[in-house]
């Protein structure tokens, strides 16, 4: 193999890895929420706000905490939470909970999955 093909061989590879690090890492992202900018955010917050949608919470849940904190305190300010004393006899199967048009959704959700539950979008 000459040096020509095997330059543009490794160009290819790398840049091949490149392209599907990025995708993964855009798809990464938009799962768990760690690189979504406040603005997109709260543009979610906004639309489940727009929808209706309520978040039933406890003091004492710590998966109810990490949703609080995947969303941000901005963010937040839009989202309808109910804390609940009991939380068996707030939401039926437990907290945190979404109810979002009607139907309840319920443990922790991530960006992905509240987009397609509610139909925001956020991009």
């Amino acid at each position: 193999m000459n040096q020509f093909t095997k330059t543009f061989l490794t160009f290819i590879i790398l840049a091949g890895l490149l392209f599907g690090l990025y995708f993964f890492a855009g798809w990464f992202s938009r799962t768990t929420g760690y690189a979504l900018g406040e603005d997109e955010k709260i543009v979610l917050a906004q639309c489940l706000d727009g929808k209706g949608a309520k978040f039933y919470v406890s003091e004492t849940c710590p998966l109810c905490d990490a949703q609080k904190k995947l969303f941000g305190e901005t963010a937040m300010k839009f989202i309808d939470v109910a804390v609940c004393e009991n939380p068996d006899s707030c939401a039926e199967g437990g907290v945190p909970s979404w109810e979002i048009s009607g139907n309840n959704y319920y443990g922790f959700k991530n960006f992905n999955e509240l987009e397609s539950i509610s139909g925001c979008k956020i991009q």
